[in-house]
Formats: structure tokens, C-alpha cells, sequence
């Protein structure tokens, strides 16, 4: 093959990959989803501002922001980090955990597991009706890391904290109840600890 025959395969090959990779570009109609992306991210702040004012003396510290990530046919995912109970880290000026600031902390975080269980409970059910455009059939999910400093005591704390229920569930409790307790929407959730 001659040099100009060289260069018109090599168009060719360009042109054939541009096309394929046209077929790749966003179809405006594929990817406006069933949600409203407006509401979702009021929701994510929302989740944000009711888990940091639960309780102001001792506050839950969301790091970070919340994100809602949407799954085309599984549903909805809002991810966040949360610090269970004020702790403070080593610093140079504090090189030392004393140990019995080291159990404090372990105590006061021990006790806040099922109370932040029962917070992201409460919110499912609202999240539900506020994201109306999640379609029924599919699951909302509250996936919590949570952080810890690494002098930390483990012992009975979990790493990470998920609650999933179905929406369509979630919804018909909600109409029933307008105010459902943690343990009503625990009835049609499931609640994991990892």
C-alpha cells in the first residue's frame, strides 16, 4: 500500500471511531430519568441539616455533603459520612488521648447507633413522598459511613449503617401516618449494620 493509501485508511479508521463514538453521546430523552434532579438536591440538604440539628448540644457531624445517586431499576441511593459523637483528633498541640477520654467517646458513640438508626428511619418515608417521580417499585436506600479517628475504641461499632426500603411502601405509610415512627418503617425496611 502506497502512502496516500496508508493516509485514506487512516481517515477511515478515524471517521469509524468518531462514528462509534457518537453513539456513546447523551441522548437528552435517555437520560432525563424519572426523578426531579431540582428536588433531589433540596433532599440531599435536607438529610444533611435534620441528622446536624438532631441535637445541638452533642451534635451527629455529617462530613462531607450527602449525595443521591440515581440506579435506573434499583432506585435511589443517598451516601453521607457521619461522625457518631464530638471527638477531637491529635493534633501538635494534643499528641495523647487520654484512655478515659478514649471510653467516653467509645460510650457516647455506642449509645448513638440506634438513635441514628432511628433518625434515618424516620426520614425514609419523607424522602419517598418528596421524590414522587421514584418510581414504586424501586428501593430508597440511606447508605452511612461512619467516621472514626483512628485512636478509637471498635469494640460494637459498626463501620457503616444502611437502611433500604421500597418507595411504593414507604409512601402508603406515609399517607397512613403522616408522622411514622422508626419502628413502623423498620416493619416494611430493612435496616443493615456492617
Amino acid at each position: 500500500m502506497n502512502h496516500r493509501g496508508t493516509n485514506v485508511a487512516a481517515w477511515l479508521v478515524t471517521l469509524a471511531l468518531a462514528g462509534s463514538l457518537c453513539s456513546f453521546a447523551e441522548d437528552p430523552a435517555a437520560t432525563k430519568g424519572p426523578l426531579n434532579f431540582a428536588a433531589l438536591r433540596k433532599s440531599e440538604r435536607a438529610v444533611d441539616m435534620r441528622i446536624e440539628r438532631f441535637d445541638t448540644d452533642s451534635p451527629l457531624e455529617v462530613i462531607g455533603a450527602t449525595r443521591a445517586v440515581y440506579l435506573n431499576g434499583t432506585g435511589l441511593v443517598y451516601s453521607l459520612e457521619v461522625s457518631l459523637a464530638p471527638a477531637v483528633g491529635i493534633s501538635p498541640f494534643f499528641t495523647r488521648m487520654p484512655p478515659e477520654l478514649v471510653e467516653k467517646i467509645h460510650k457516647a458513640k455506642r449509645a448513638r447507633v440506634p438513635v441514628l438508626r432511628d433518625l434515618m428511619l424516620s426520614l425514609m418515608p419523607e424522602l419517598a413522598v418528596t421524590l414522587a417521580g421514584l418510581p414504586a417499585e424501586e428501593d430508597l436506600v440511606m447508605a452511612v459511613t461512619l467516621f472514626y479517628f483512628p485512636y478509637e475504641k471498635m469494640d460494637g461499632l459498626p463501620r457503616q449503617l444502611i437502611v433500604r426500603g421500597n418507595a411504593g411502601a414507604l409512601r402508603k405509610l406515609h399517607v397512613a401516618t403522616t408522622t411514622a415512627t422508626a419502628a413502623q418503617v423498620r416493619a416494611v425496611s430493612k435496616v443493615l449494620l456492617y
